[in-house]
């Protein structure tokens, strides 16, 4: 950006030096003015860059923040298989133990009707009386 001097700034450095002079000290100050631009554009620019480099790393990008739900969908799909895995192992431990009970059921089943029938027949073979009222109460049973 350009900057030139005011008219009545120019008029009184005429006055005290010269019209010259006057034009002299106008070029020099108008240089400064330009450099003093250059050097502060620079200076913001790199004051810029600073803060993007600055700010880049401590924020999270838009590709930071995608890489990091990438990794949480993977973590959640290698939770959901490892759920799934140890669900179908879980299922399978208690349809093997739900079988074993089932099994112990019928064995006990098995002996307890065993043992009704031998106790039955001992209380019938030991006691005379029982067989008597057995036979009178067959009449009943049909």
């Amino acid at each position: 950006m350009a900057y030139v001097i005011d008219y009545e700034l120019l008029e009184k450095l005429e006055e005290k030096v010269g019209k010259e002079e006057a034009k002299k000290i106008a070029q020099t100050i108008e240089l400064i003015y330009n450099e003093l631009d250059k050097k502060s554009e620079s200076l913001a620019q790199q004051k810029k860059l600073e803060l993007k480099d600055e700010l880049t790393k401590e924020l999270a990008t838009k590709a930071d923040i995608d890489i990091v739900y990438q990794k949480l969908e993977l973590l959640k799909t290698e939770l959901e298989s490892k759920i799934e895995i140890s669900h179908k192992e879980l299922e399978a431990k208690i349809d093997k133990e739900v079988l074993k009970l089932q099994n112990d059921i019928q064995k006990l089943d098995k002996k307890f009707t065993i043992m009704f029938i031998v106790l039955a027949f001992l209380i019938i073979f030991i006691n005379k009386d029982a067989v008597e009222l057995i036979i009178k109460l067959l009449p009943f049973a049909k």
